[in-house]
């Protein structure tokens, strides 16, 4: 095997991780906004359908795809952030703070980009409970690639 298959395969298996390790890592997103959400009241559907898309508020297909854009998110991760950041740094702390700039990068795609012309109904988070769930997002992500590392 030359090095161009090497490389491919080793990218094809960063996206694979990244889809699996996306998807954990927005369960984890999103578990803690409904620990946020009923300690200020709302309720879990209520929560759920604000990830719904095209109008449509409903629970399992805002759940269905806050999942997805997870694993592709991490997926991307798993493409091009990760291999940067394990080439530049062995400290965990240092690849998980990678990750947590990483959620970064996202809020912001989400706020400028994503958002506004969207009419969401994500953008009824209160927006400090939007960080903390990309931070855990990203806490999660960066700690299971770390892992496997």
């Amino acid at each position: 095997m030359d090095k161009t298959d090497t490389f491919t395969e080793n990218k094809s298996s960063l996206a694979v991780d990244g889809v699996i390790y996306g998807v954990v890592a927005g369960a984890a997103m999103f578990a803690s906004l409904m620990v946020l959400a009923i300690l200020t009241g709302d309720t879990p559907g209520v929560i759920l359908a604000r990830f719904s898309s095209g109008g449509i508020t409903s629970p399992v297909l805002g759940l269905v795809g806050h999942l997805g854009v997870s694993a592709i998110y991490g997926a991307l991760f798993g493409v091009f952030a990760w291999p940067l950041l394990s080439r530049f740094s062995t400290n965990k702390i240092s690849a998980v703070f990678g990750c947590i700039l990483y959620a970064g990068f996202l809020i912001l795609f989400a706020q400028i980009a994503l958002l506004p012309g969207t009419n969401s109904s994500l953008s009824q988070f209160p927006f400090w409970q939007w960080v903390l769930g990309h931070v855990i997002y990203g806490l999660v992500l960066g700690s299971m690639f770390f892992r496997t590392a």
